[in-house]
């Protein structure tokens, strides 16, 4: 007997460069019932959120490309678009060097990331809209 397929508790972009990361990401987060959609490039991932915007958004600071996560997550701050974007960094840089960066984080998480705290944090972020 197969178990049902949970219903997607929240959509969920993930952004990161790095494929094996990307590829993690999204599997601990369908195995937990998010619906999640892959993004290796910020222009690509700021295309689709603007247009249909997800509950969340778990980018990666240090990315391939013209716009980092720094700027990514400036740009969809900037949109000014309800309801508030939940965006969540996740880095190899120290969480306080993060910070510094003068860009608001709901969480920001160091890799390697614990999949449990993660998830946990997603669901309360997502909880809260």
């Amino acid at each position: 007997m197969t178990e049902p397929t949970p219903t997607p508790s929240a959509r969920i972009v993930v952004v990161d460069d790095d494929e094996d990361s990307r590829d993690l990401f999204v599997a601990v987060l369908r195995i937990n019932g998010f619906e999640a959609d892959p993004f290796a490039a910020a222009e690509d991932a700021l295309a689709a959120v603007l247009e249909h915007p997800p509950d969340a958004v778990l980018l990666d600071i240090t990315l391939a490309g013209n716009i980092d996560g720094y700027e990514l997550a400036r740009r969809l701050r900037a949109t000014g678009e309800p309801p508030k974007r939940i965006l969540v960094a996740v880095t190899g840089h120290s969480a306080s060097t993060v910070r510094s960066e003068g860009v608001r984080f709901d969480a920001v998480f160091t890799k390697p990331v614990d999949p449990d705290i993660l998830v946990a944090e997603l669901r309360r972020l997502v909880g809260t809209r």
